[in-house]
């Protein structure tokens, strides 16, 4: 897909996923590209099953096949279904017509987009296998609501394989379908989850009143999320407070009118990032919504938001066991390679000699970084730390390349204020804090090229969390 192509995403959306502040909400249409059944195929095939009354087979798939058929219609339909075969029958056949033989590309696309957007967290109203995630629990309401971390730099969006946001499905997976009340798709499954759960409410409403909220592929069919939105709209008085209102939330949406897109965004404070689907041959195309899928990746995940920061530099990472940092040494390395501008440049090196050997060679002015360990050995055997060695002898070279630390925890409060002291930009002891030192680095216009600190490069001595 060209770059050129993707669309304009609203600076607001941005901002909030990189500060955390933004779930997506994901529902059937996500998981399209896999070509799974949608719900009136599925319950078609499944009311075809031998052991229903030939009465109830027909109302079924006359009461799923209307085109106006919505929620309401489908959740009868799986109720009176279930009431027919059994609720194991059921879920058994549920579990059978929801396993995706391949994924296909433009379904692992997707997934790899998700996975590397740095959402505080991903809902979705799924159950099939596609999305892995938790289900249900205080827990896990907890955890979303009150997390630890969540924020564009931790390790789950930037690994090989990035898992991504943590994902709660809230309407259950078939994968854990064991007992009664593991999925949500029949009239009697939402009334146990909206009245068997007294937290699950409370914690929808907390989550859609203190975050911007992201729609992929959703219908807002389901009633009690809407009338859950509409209490959200009434507590902060949306569409009251002036024409310049923040949206609350966004959706990506197919062939929304334009004065429906407008009272959407007035009215229910959702702002539509739309696309068509119609082609001139008569035919749909969804390749829009991967688009803004793309486009949200682009502008906010840890691959090309690195890629952008190393475009042009030079990186020089000094360890005498590069091993031990092989994962983030080849993730920037990855990143800068994806880049397509002006190349960047990673070096490494064993111990102090080497590196300044090597800035030597190449000259002290062409680094924009160097990232060390500290070098316990070293110090065991001389005195002085690879650190210290190293950044005595660029002090001495009259050097202020911007160095970064990346050590291990032991001795951090010394170790930490013997850098500092040095000249270092920060201490760094887990990846989190590398990659926000690195990006504080290398956000300042070209710090190394000048061979002396720029003003906006000034040492980091504030605490590392």
């Amino acid at each position: 897909m060209s770059r050129s192509r993707l669309p304009k995403l609203p600076e607001h959306l941005v901002d909030e996923i990189h500060g955390g502040r933004c779930v997506a909400f994901v529902g059937a249409g996500f998981s399209a590209a896999a070509h799974l059944p949608d719900w009136r195929a599925l319950l078609t095939d499944i009311a075809a099953d031998p052991g229903l009354e030939v009465a109830v087979r027909e109302h079924v798939q006359r009461m799923v096949s209307r085109p106006d058929a919505g929620a309401h219609e489908f959740d009868q339909a799986a109720q009176l279904v279930e009431d027919q075969i059994g609720r194991a029958d059921f879920l058994a056949a549920l579990r059978e017509r929801l396993q995706p033989r391949a994924l296909g590309d433009g379904m692992e696309a997707r997934l790899r987009w998700l996975r590397g957007i740095p959402f505080r967290a991903v809902v979705t109203t799924n159950f099939d296998p596609i999305l892995e995630g938790r289900v249900p629990s205080p827990a896990v309401y907890r955890d979303l609501l009150r997390p630890s971390s969540y924020r564009w730099w931790e390790e789950a969006f930037w690994t090989d394989t990035p898992r991504g946001a943590a994902v709660l499905k809230i309407h259950g997976d078939v994968r854990q379908a064991d007992h009664d009340a593991a999925i949500v798709l029949t009239r009697q499954d939402y009334r146990r989850r909206l009245y068997h759960d007294p937290g699950y409410m409370t914690f929808l409403r907390g989550l859609l009143s203190t975050n911007t909220v992201l729609f992929l592929g959703f219908s807002f069919s389901d009633a009690y999320l809407n009338e859950l939105r509409s209490q959200v709209l009434a507590l902060f008085d949306y569409g009251h407070a002036g024409d310049d209102s923040t949206p609350l939330a966004y959706a990506v949406l197919n062939d929304v009118p334009d004065l429906t897109a407008l009272h959407l965004e007035r009215h229910e404070g959702i702002r539509v990032l739309g696309f068509e689907t119609g082609r001139p041959d008569g035919a749909r195309d969804f390749e829009g919504f991967d688009r803004y899928l793309e486009a949200l990746w682009r502008a906010t995940a840890v691959d090309p938001r690195f890629g952008k920061l190393l475009s042009g530099r030079r990186v020089l990472w000094v360890d005498s066991h590069p091993d031990n940092n092989e994962a983030g040494f080849r993730f920037l390395a990855r990143a800068a390679e994806a880049h397509h501008q002006t190349k960047s440049r990673l070096r490494t090196a064993l111990d102090a000699d080497a590196a300044l050997a090597l800035m030597a060679a190449e000259g002290f002015g062409d680094h924009d970084l160097v990232v060390t360990h500290w070098g316990v050995d070293a110090e065991h055997a001389t005195g002085q730390s690879t650190a210290e060695r190293l950044l005595r002898g660029m002090r001495h070279a009259d050097l202020t390349v911007p160095t970064v630390l990346f050590a291990s925890p032991y001795d951090a409060a010394r170790r930490k204020r013997v850098v500092l002291g040095l000249g270092a930009q920060a201490y760094c002891f887990t990846w989190s804090d590398l990659f926000r030192a690195i990006e504080h680095v290398c956000s300042d216009p070209r710090p190394g090229r000048t061979g002396r600190r720029s003003p906006g490069a000034a040492p980091d001595r504030r605490p590392n969390p």
